[in-house]
């Protein structure tokens, strides 16, 4: 059952008063979802063929340019990228209909994964229209026109498609101006996602627990960059990440939370333990450690989970 954009308010007002928690929010909508009546087949046929469309007219655009990519100048593969991009957009403004905010069920599905699509096309049509730092700029692009379909149809895939955009682009700027080194890298996506996690903790992004979950695990793949030449950074930014996890969930009670700070410490003891030993201990033994540490943590979530 497609919610209208009054009860969807009234529903995360909820939220924001403390009455229900964010996991809370995302199983009532679920459960009206799953309440409202069957989708009629011409709806999943509509769906699915826009789905396809979007599909082979990014697959048809990458054939094309595979096929004859040499054979082009850069105008014709610009024209051609611009093209795809173009068609993804004017179609998703037509399925939307009057507006693009307000699109929801069916068609807000179809507009947000032509959306998405075109993120896709614009990178490549950005970078292949440039000489030089053709990486810089289509994920620069990307970036930005990901931002742009967020904020138009807020939808989980409109979020990952901006975190993915958003991703490419640290990793592009860290590489280009700060040298290849896994540190620079590393300290630049562990600040990303403790950025996005703050941002769905203030309802910027949203789904929350989607955009927790994403942030928490760019903070933590970050913070595991250095680990072969500044090993005490990682340990310091995954113990950073695991304690500040355990910290916000007493105030957010976020289960997302609690299973990024197990898996930080999961990960950040048994790798300080070799570290120490130099590397004398056995598998074995890192293992049990493991092990020690994971029942630890799950301990201490249970005795949060309780106190909360």
């Amino acid at each position: 059952m497609a919610m209208t954009a009054r009860q969807d308010q009234a529903l995360h007002d909820l939220t924001t008063r403390g009455v229900l928690s964010a996991e809370q929010e995302s199983a009532v909508r679920q459960a009206l979802e799953d309440t409202g009546a069957p989708r009629r087949v011409a709806d999943l046929v509509t769906e699915l063929a826009a789905y396809v469309g979007g599909g082979l007219v990014l697959g048809g655009a990458a054939l094309l340019l595979g096929l004859s990519w040499e054979d082009m100048s850069r105008l014709t593969r610009v024209a051609v990228l611009g093209a795809a991009t173009v068609g993804l957009v004017v179609a998703a403004l037509v399925v939307a209909g009057g507006s693009v905010r307000t699109v929801a069920g069916v068609r807000g599905r179809v507009v947000t994964t032509l959306f998405s699509l075109a993120v896709v096309t614009s990178a490549f049509t950005a970078g292949t229209a440039v000489s030089s730092r053709e990486f810089v700029v289509g994920a620069t692009t990307a970036f930005v026109v990901a931002v742009v379909a967020y904020v138009l149809v807020p939808t989980a895939l409109a979020y990952l498609a901006l975190a993915g955009a958003a991703i490419a682009a640290v990793v592009a700027w860290t590489t280009e101006f700060a040298g290849d080194t896994l540190l620079v890298v590393g300290v630049a996506l562990f600040a990303l996602g403790l950025i996005g996690a703050l941002l769905s903790l203030v309802d910027v992004l949203r789904p929350v627990p989607l955009a927790l979950a994403v942030g928490a695990a760019t903070a933590l793949f970050g913070a595991q960059q250095p680990l072969g030449d500044k090993a005490w950074v990682t340990y310091s930014l995954t113990a950073g990440l695991a304690v500040a996890c355990f910290a916000v969930y007493l105030v957010v009670h976020s289960t997302v939370l609690l299973v990024a700070g197990v898996v930080a410490t999961t990960i950040v003891v048994p790798e300080m333990v070799w570290d120490l030993t130099d590397g004398a201990v056995g598998g074995g033994v890192l293992l049990l450690v493991a092990g020690a540490v994971l029942l630890a943590t799950s301990l201490v979530s249970t005795w949060l989970r309780r106190t909360r």
